[in-house]
């Protein structure tokens, strides 16, 4: 598996946990409100978490057929409408 996959989720990671970091600072400042802060800090929190248990588990994914081809069912998409007007 390449690494640069997972060099781009550390960096998904850091630069959403600087966001909370951020937000954080305007608090400090008294620019932004401190529940409101608080809030949307939640909210960056609870997305950082969710990308990263996704992104984490679609990579094992990957790592596991490239270690045991075939043991993955593959998932069949229907044709959308613009690919059965093309046929």
């Amino acid at each position: 598996m390449k690494s640069v996959f997972y060099e781009r989720l550390l960096q998904l990671n850091r630069c959403l946990e600087q966001v909370a970091e951020i937000l954080e600072q305007f608090t400090q400042d008294q620019v932004i409100h401190p529940i409101y802060a608080r809030r949307r800090t939640r909210a960056v929190e609870d997305l950082r978490a969710e990308l990263s248990h996704v992104l984490a588990g679609m990579l094992h994914l990957k790592e596991l057929e490239a270690c045991v081809p075939g043991v993955l069912p593959k998932i069949e998409t229907k044709p959308t409408d613009d690919e059965q007007a093309k046929s």
